[in-house]
């Protein structure tokens, strides 16, 4: 009961991504083609900021694994994954009608458990949407006559869901404080730029971002264990601190 309440509450969310990332992803596959020709036609001139943007674009897409890696994990799919994570974290008793939670409440069992069934159904959720679309690249690439590691693929999603969902826990935290659907998704989602600011200052020594999307495997380096125990950290913190809020609430 309360695995299917976890799941219908954000079924929605999770079912518009669960067709827009791997739609997107097979996009990148298919338009590899059309990409290579067009690189081949353009002349980058890296003196500039853009030029050098081009450059990198252009001698990513000399390679399909380096292609699908930059377009996808680097970009579009880490983009969208932390998007969607935020917005399947947010929600939960707080935001919730006052008949919808009393029914909540109402259940025979304690508001942990029905917080821990909440996130573990938000983070299933989650890891189907960073593996789904891998698999749909590792199957469309094929179609046009390349090929994708399975063994790649599946590296490069255990650090992006890794990742995303760092963007979940906070989600699922701010949800304990504030009531207001929205501000969790938009406080998160800004965890981004702050991230990526950080990333400057610090030199990437300990990076969310780069762990995210796997730069230091795509250069050979390994995974990035260190890295992805530090995320994994940071998301239970971040659920447990939102649980605890949640059951001291005076409802």
């Amino acid at each position: 009961m309360i695995w299917q309440q976890a799941f219908f509450e954000t079924r929605w969310r999770f079912l518009i991504g669960l067709v827009l990332l791997p739609v997107s992803a097979m996009f990148v596959a298919l338009s590899y083609a059309q990409v290579t020709a067009l690189a081949q036609s353009v002349t980058a001139t890296p003196d500039t900021a853009l030029g050098r943007e081009i450059a990198t674009a252009m001698e990513m897409a000399k390679r399909y694994d380096s292609y699908v890696w930059s377009q996808w994990f680097q970009r579009n799919g880490a983009q969208l994954g932390a998007f969607f994570a935020a917005i399947i974290g947010t929600g939960g008793l707080l935001s919730q009608s006052a008949a919808a939670r009393l029914f909540t409440l109402s259940l025979p069992v304690s508001r942990e458990k029905l917080l821990a069934a909440r996130a573990a159904a938000g983070l299933g959720q989650v890891l189907a949407l960073t593996f789904v679309p891998a698999l749909v690249i590792v199957i469309v690439s094929p179609a046009i006559g390349r090929s994708f590691p399975v063994l790649d693929a599946l590296a490069y999603v255990l650090c992006l869901f890794a990742g995303s969902a760092v963007f979940f826990s906070l989600a699922f935290f701010l949800s304990s404080v504030f009531a207001n659907v929205w501000t969790p998704v938009v406080l998160s989602l800004c965890a981004g730029p702050v991230l990526g600011g950080l990333d400057v200052i610090t030199g990437g020594g300990f990076s969310l971002p780069r762990m995210a999307h796997g730069e230091s495997y795509f250069y050979g380096h390994g995974l990035p264990w260190l890295m992805l125990l530090i995320s994994a950290g940071v998301s239970l913190t971040l659920l447990y601190a939102g649980t605890r809020l949640i059951a001291r609430q005076d409802f």
